[in-house]
């Protein structure tokens, strides 16, 4: 480090000493009697646990206060059997009873830094709802930032920092190495493989589309009568993970909305009658069918033309036992007419022609004519 500072010697130089350099850093070593407790709470039967953005660093996983006292209160033969360590070191071997018996669980978990206390940190603090007001805090906030005051309290929100084992770690890296791989090899893939393929695609996206339409259909009818009613609130919402986009089932909400408001929704809904009125005159249901099945056939066969028109598909797009029939009926027939077609010019040939066919009746009469 003096050197760089004396010399004139390049910076790439500390750079390079800096990337040779081996840092060990020795997996955390994780207290036996707590472990239990972290690994009950982040079971299935555990509590509920979310994603957000911690500030200045990457997405981490957190749980609330009020879900730890929930659980630990209604969990009791559950901690004696999984956590009889983790009950001895914070209430000598009791399970937790009062708000006081879960704080000290809370605290020996932060000790232990199995989880550490955060606060909500929205990126516009001073941002106000539609109507002027303050806007209500989050029951699920997406920002978070790591506080000072690391004392365990029931309203706070806590990141998780415990890492279990990495068996299934290691195991979905692998999964994902090797979804890669086969994603790049797709055109080396059988045909039959890349046709599956193209029909899950579009049945997956065709059903994905489909809960849209429905939910905004099934929204709008609710928003004209005054309520905000969602399928699936949080489908769409990027926060979520996979599981947690289907929960809630559905979210109701009355609306507060002024004369003016409701002047549009029942105009809205006239309008959407008068919509459905005319379109009824010249169409039925049948035919909507009709159409929507028509046109998910087309696209459908449109995507197995393409896939067996790539390079390589020919050999592997074997023709099926009735196209090989027809093909060899189709050949029969025309060897069948190559062959008459063929007789008949041979006898067409080898026939004489008129200048060649014999006159001896022509000749004895001419003979005759010359001997008188």
């Amino acid at each position: 480090l003096k050197f760089s500072q004396h010399s004139q010697s390049p910076r790439f130089l500390l750079v390079a000493c800096k990337m040779f350099k081996k840092k060990e850093t020795p997996d955390p070593e994780w207290d036996p009697d707590m472990e239990p407790l972290m690994k009950v709470l982040l079971s299935k039967k555990g509590i509920k646990t979310k994603s957000a953005s911690e500030v200045g660093k990457k997405k981490v996983d957190y749980f609330r206060g009020r879900d730890f006292k929930k659980f630990l209160l209604s969990s009791e033969e559950l901690l004696k059997k999984k956590c009889p360590g983790a009950l001895k070191v914070a209430l000598n071997g009791e399970p937790p009873k009062t708000d006081r018996d879960v704080e000290r669980l809370g605290a020996e978990l932060v000790q232990k830094n199995f989880c550490c206390k955060a606060i909500y940190k929205p990126i516009n603090p001073t941002a106000k709802a539609e109507d002027g007001s303050e806007k209500k805090p989050k029951k699920w906030p997406d920002r978070l930032a790591k506080t000072q005051n690391q004392s365990f309290d029931v309203d706070g929100y806590y990141v998780i920092t415990y890492q279990g084992g990495s068996g299934l770690q290691h195991f979905l890296l692998a999964l994902i190495i090797l979804g890669v791989l086969l994603a790049c090899m797709f055109p080396v893939w059988p045909i039959w493989a890349k046709i599956g393929i193209w029909y899950v695609s579009v049945i997956f996206l065709s059903l994905y589309f489909g809960i849209l339409i429905l939910r905004m259909v099934v929204y709008t009818l609710f928003w004209i009568v005054g309520f905000d009613f969602w399928i699936l609130p949080n489908l769409n919402d990027e926060y979520c993970g996979f599981l947690d986009s289907f929960q809630p089932a559905y979210s109701w909400e009355k609306r507060k909305d002024d004369i003016l408001m409701l002047l549009v929704r029942f105009g809205s809904l006239a309008i959407c009658a008068v919509a459905i009125e005319q379109i009824s005159q010249t169409h039925s249901f049948a035919d909507l069918e009709d159409f929507v099945t028509a046109g998910y056939v087309d696209v459908i066969d449109w995507g197995v033309e393409k896939l067996t028109a790539l390079p390589g598909s020919d050999k592997q797009a074997l023709p099926s036992l009735e196209q090989l029939k027809q093909s060899a009926g189709e050949d029969g027939e025309n060897g069948t007419n190559d062959t008459l077609e063929t007789g008949i010019e041979k006898d067409i040939t080898d026939a004489p022609t008129d200048d060649e066919v014999p006159e001896s009746g022509n000749d004895e009469e001419e003979g005759e004519v010359v001997d008188a």
